[in-house]
């Protein structure tokens, strides 16, 4: 088989292996909980292309030494796929806001995904954890966003915070980065 011809199934399988594995992770949606999943799929899919280019050797195919390659390609396009998922994943899931009071600072989460809400202090807590203050559901109503939380009503107006247990008066939000 002429070089060219094998440049050009390279190409068509690279071509191929960013569509199918970028689709596999756009249809998987993972969540960062299932981040460790990554440790399991590149050695499978260094394995399944040595295999395959096994199998390629064993017929006496001149593609056997494309899938050598590509055991090192595949696990590397795969690898970029995945950390390009998670850019910008908590802005495509949820909606923040930060507030501060005194001297501690807080966070207001909106699920895009449902219709909870969340407020936590984030101030000094060690490893990027929080303390969960307030849970419940959200409703949109034109300009105004209404946190219910049992019996504690809150309001989201023009990015002020209206109701809030802690400082009843309004609160400017900024969004979050």
């Amino acid at each position: 088989m002429k070089s060219k011809k094998i440049i050009k199934y390279g190409i068509g399988i690279l071509i191929l292996e960013v569509i199918l594995l970028g689709f596999w992770t756009y249809q998987m949606e993972p969540d960062p909980s299932v981040s460790i999943g990554i440790v399991i799929i590149l050695p499978f899919l260094f394995v399944l292309n040595i295999i395959i280019g096994i199998l390629f050797y064993l017929f006496k195919s001149k593609l056997s030494n494309l899938f050598f390659i590509n055991s090192i390609v595949c696990p590397l396009i795969f690898f970029g796929i995945w950390n390009l998922w998670f850019m910008d994943y908590h802005d495509r899931i949820s909606e923040q806001f930060d507030f501060v009071i005194g001297e501690k600072n807080y966070e207001i989460s909106l699920s895009k995904k449902t219709d909870y809400f969340s407020i936590s202090d984030i101030t000094n807590q060690p490893n990027g954890s929080t303390t969960g203050l307030y849970f419940g559901k959200y409703e949109r109503k034109i300009d105004t966003i209404k946190l219910t939380d049992g019996e504690t009503k809150m309001f989201i107006v023009e990015k002020k915070l209206i109701g809030f247990p802690e400082k009843p008066s309004e609160i400017k939000l900024a969004a979050s980065e």
